[in-house]
């Protein structure tokens, strides 16, 4: 069984990279449906909801279930404070990206996951340094540099 459920994960992410989201999802539903506590496959979905700002009270609960898991996963631990951005619950976010970053320094996604939030904030300071992180980390992210930009805006204000 195992082997079935490795192949399901990764079909669900080659559906992911390969904007394909329906397809996605039934595949880590199905990884879900072999086994209902794998952490990875409770994340995945958890996250693609909070990505795509739907679903947020079950992305909450997924996450909060995978980090019963595995409490100490950064990735997971930015899911959640990706889906108390989304609920709008800034403190909650704030605090839980702060702990991402504390285990994943050197991730892109976490740094301007922490950078969203203090732009939702009104922390342009904290927000630009978080986006200036972030693009050193991942050069090629063109999203990052009109973030970065708006940021030193407030910022000069």
């Amino acid at each position: 069984m195992p082997k079935s459920v490795d192949l399901h994960y990764a079909s669900g992410v080659i559906y992911e990279k390969t904007n394909r989201f329906p397809e996605s999802l039934k595949e880590m539903e199905t990884v879900l449906s072999i086994d209902p506590d794998n952490a990875e496959a409770l994340n995945f979905i958890g996250y693609s909801y909070a990505d795509r700002g739907i679903n947020l009270d079950e992305a909450e609960k997924m996450i909060v279930k995978a980090l019963k898991i595995k409490p100490d996963n950064g990735y997971m631990i930015d899911s959640l404070g990706w889906v108390h951005f989304r609920q709008n619950k800034l403190d909650s976010a704030l605090t839980n990206l702060k702990k991402a970053m504390e285990l994943l320094p050197d991730d892109a996604n976490v740094a301007e996951h922490l950078g969203d939030v203090y732009a939702k904030m009104g922390k342009a300071k904290e927000a630009q340094k978080m986006y200036n992180r972030a693009f050193k980390i991942d050069p090629k992210n063109s999203s990052l540099q009109k973030k970065i930009e708006d940021a030193t805006k407030k910022n000069n204000k």
